[in-house]
């Protein structure tokens, strides 16, 4: 099961997208982009497994069309999704 957790803000800084969430940092697996039909950005699946899989979302999950894998950065409750700016 994956656990959800809010975006508070979305910006682009540079060539990354950085999105604030609420909650405290889940640990971090392999992290996938989550886009819809435009390619835009819906949310972040975290990976991680089991009880410790976290998705940051911007969007609804019904409107998740794709995923594709992400570098991403976690700094307290700031993720940055590397080379993600057109995403945002």
């Amino acid at each position: 099961m994956i656990s959800d957790r809010k975006a508070t803000f979305v910006r682009s800084e540079g060539r990354d997208c950085v999105i604030g969430f609420e909650g405290d940092a889940p640990r971090l697996g392999d992290a996938q982009v989550l886009l819809d039909a435009r390619g835009k950005l819906v949310g972040v699946d975290l990976g991680g497994g089991g009880l410790d899989r976290v998705a940051i979302m911007i969007g609804r999950h019904e409107d998740v069309a794709r995923a594709e894998p992400a570098r991403v950065v976690l700094n307290g409750s700031t993720l940055r999704v590397l080379d993600g700016a057109t995403l945002c």
